[in-house]
Parts: structure tokens; C-alpha cells; sequence
């Protein structure tokens, strides 16, 4: 083995790498921005859940020891103290339920006149929660802090009068105004993944593919036809999305039947929302493989083009938990508006009429791309 011929070709290796500029700022730059994004979301304080309480609990009088206890406001302040991850606002029932339906709530407990009364009598202490259920993993934590927060207000009524008695059992009553109990984790992240999974695979066989027919001539030969960039683009956009709508199709399907996963809207919308942002991913392809020499640099573009956006689409953050300067660049991602759209159809049974604004938004990132792609696809040509 010749140390001199290894050396010789590690240097050539080197050089070409070295003579690369795009190469060495993907490498060196594009490592940093993607850190700094992640860094910034990490270390940022996510919301308190938070919760209405309709308090209109009037009291009752405990028998043993002619003591009068109101347990709706006791709960209240237990639910206060048990946890710093709820946020417990008082207010009428009209003004919660209104949030709730604005999505402003993560639940609402409602304690009617008679919560004390009835607690007393049939000794066991049922409180009604209605969640907003849109996310089942902040109606199974909360489910868990009321618990903890009910039981934590019977503690002081277990010694009465100098006499132990037994703390009344505790019953959730629990409803959903989207979702239900049945969904779970992976119900709340399949939306994700069905948008993630699209859009990625998409962009790397639109990228290659478009690059291998810049490399072989085929973009040239066209473009000493009559036909217009535009054009060119659009074809291409075409023939792309035949293997698009087949990659979301079967996306779709084993998400769904495969995986068994729960959904409240229509199927034909989800797909709609899903096929959007292939044409989209289709466009963004084309668009930023004419800034690529070769398949190398089309996966350096990977962590820029989807790692940014997988962390500022609200697939792991929710964007209103994000810094405020930085929301409004998490609502420049096509991916953000994708999420919201399938999370809002499979979760909370939207129709398109309801996800118009986000529809709306992929059909102008597409046509944006598509646009862009053509004022480039010569540039790309004479790379």
C-alpha cells in the first residue's frame, strides 16, 4: 500500500472540494442555521395549558361538624397550586365556551350551583371537563392534574370535627369538542408525518430528477425550440406530480389503514391538502435544483429546504409558543400551513371551506415556485 498515492488522492479530493464555494457554505453556514433555529426553539418557554372554570358552586353544609364548605372554590385554588404547567381564569360560561371554540382554551370545567350539594349527598366528587382535544396529549396531562388537583382538595376534609373519614372517590366527566378519548399520540402526530413524508420525498426525486435532465442535455435541446421557460416548467411540474399523487395516495392509505390511525374529516380533503403540497414540493425541486451541479449538493439543500421547516411548521413546537419575531418566518413554510390544514381536517373534522386559508396559501407557494423555477431554469441550464 502506497502512502503516497493515498495522500496523492486525498488531496485531489480536497481541492475539489475546496474549489466548490457552494459546497463549503452548505457545509460550514447552512449546519449553523439550522442549530441556531433549533436552539432558540428549544430553550424558549412553552405556554401553560389553560383552562376555563365556570365556577357558579353555591356551597353545601357538611353534616359532620355543621361545616360549611364551598368545593368548587377549594378546587380552584388546588388546581392553581398543583401544578405550574395550567393556567386556571375564572370567567361566565357564555365567554368560555366561545374560547374554547376559538381554541384560546385547552379545556373548560364547568361547577354548577349544586356541585357542593350534590358532592355531599352521593359522597363521591364528579367533575365536568369539556377539552379542546386537538392535541389528546394536553387532554391526557390534564386529565392526570385534575385528578391530582380534586384529590388534593378533599385532603382537608378528611379529618371533620376531630373524626377521619374517607375521602369521596373522584370521577372525571369528561367530553370533546374535537377528537375524543380514543385518540392518541400518534393520532395527533400522523398529520405531521403525512405532510413531512410528502413533502421530503417529493423534493429529492424532483431535484435529482430534474438535475439528471439538465445533465444530459435534455434542458438544452428544449430550449432551442420555441417553447417558452414557462412552459418547460410546467410540463415538467406535470410529469412529476403522476408520481406525487402516487406517493400520496399510498401515504394516505397505509396512514390510515395500515397504522390505524383516527380521523374525523373527510378523506378526499385530507388528500386534496396532501397533493397541494406535493405540486408544491414538485416546484420548490425544480426551483432549487438549478442551484445544484450535482446530486450531492441537492442533499446538502435537505437540512435547509426540510429540517428548517420540520422545526418551524408547528410539527414539534406549536408556532404561537414560538418568539415572536420568529412566527412570522415559521408562516413563510409551506410545511406550516400544511400541518395546520391536516390537523384541523383529521382532528377536528374540518371541510374545505374551513381550511380555506391554508389551501389558499399552498396553491400561492406552488405557483410562486413555479414561477421562480422558470426565471432560473436558464441560469441552470448554463451552470
Amino acid at each position: 500500500m502506497s502512502t503516497t498515492r493515498i495522500l496523492t488522492l486525498a488531496r485531489r479530493v480536497i481541492q475539489q472540494l475546496a474549489a466548490d464555494k457552494r459546497t463549503i457554505a452548505l457545509i460550514l453556514f447552512v449546519p449553523l442555521a439550522v442549530m441556531t433555529v433549533a436552539g432558540i426553539l428549544v430553550r424558549s418557554q412553552s405556554s401553560p395549558l389553560s383552562i376555563g372554570l365556570v365556577l357558579e358552586d353555591e356551597g353545601a353544609v357538611i353534616p359532620l361538624g355543621n361545616r360549611q364548605v364551598n368545593l368548587g372554590q377549594r378546587l380552584a385554588e388546588s388546581l392553581g397550586s398543583v401544578s405550574d404547567v395550567i393556567q386556571i381564569q375564572v370567567m361566565p360560561a357564555a365567554e368560555a365556551r366561545a374560547r374554547l371554540d376559538a381554541g384560546e382554551l385547552d379545556a373548560v370545567i364547568t361547577l354548577p350551583a349544586d356541585f357542593s350539594a350534590r358532592t355531599v349527598a352521593a359522597r363521591e366528587l364528579t367533575i365536568p371537563v369539556e377539552y379542546e382535544g386537538s392535541n389528546p396529549m394536553a387532554a391526557q396531562l390534564l386529565a392526570g392534574l385534575l385528578t391530582r388537583g380534586a384529590v388534593q382538595t378533599l385532603a382537608s376534609l378528611s379529618v371533620i370535627g376531630g373524626a377521619t373519614v374517607t375521602a369521596p372517590p373522584v370521577h372525571l366527566q369528561e367530553t370533546y369538542r374535537y377528537g375524543g378519548a380514543h385518540f392518541d399520540t400518534m393520532d395527533y402526530l400522523a398529520p405531521v408525518f403525512i405532510g413531512l413524508f410528502v413533502f421530503l420525498f417529493v423534493f429529492i426525486l424532483t431535484s435529482v430528477a430534474f438535475l439528471r435532465e439538465r445533465a444530459a442535455g435534455t434542458l438544452e435541446r428544449l430550449q432551442a425550440t420555441p417553447i417558452r421557460r414557462i412552459e418547460i416548467v410546467t410540463g415538467y411540474m406535470l410529469g412529476f406530480a403522476l408520481f406525487a399523487l402516487a406517493q400520496a395516495l399510498i401515504i394516505l392509505g397505509y396512514t390510515i389503514f395500515g397504522l390505524n390511525v383516527h380521523y374525523t374529516g373527510n378523506l378526499a380533503v385530507i388528500f386534496v391538502v396532501e397533493f397541494l403540497l406535493a405540486l408544491m414540493a414538485v416546484n420548490l425541486g425544480i426551483f432549487f435544483s438549478t442551484f445544484a451541479r450535482n446530486e450531492f449538493q441537492v442533499v446538502q439543500f435537505i437540512p435547509l429546504v426540510v429540517v428548517t421547516q420540520i422545526l418551524l411548521s408547528g410539527a414539534l413546537w406549536p408556532v404561537e409558543e414560538m418568539p415572536a419575531w420568529l412566527q412570522p418566518v415559521a408562516w413563510l413554510m409551506p410545511l406550516t400551513h400544511a400541518n395546520r390544514a391536516l390537523r384541523d381536517v383529521m382532528i377536528k373534522g374540518f371541510d374545505l371551506i374551513q381550511i380555506a386559508p391554508f389551501v389558499l396559501a399552498l396553491v400561492a407557494f406552488a405557483s410562486a415556485f413555479v414561477v421562480l423555477a422558470a426565471q432560473t431554469v436558464r441560469r441552470g441550464v448554463n451552470t
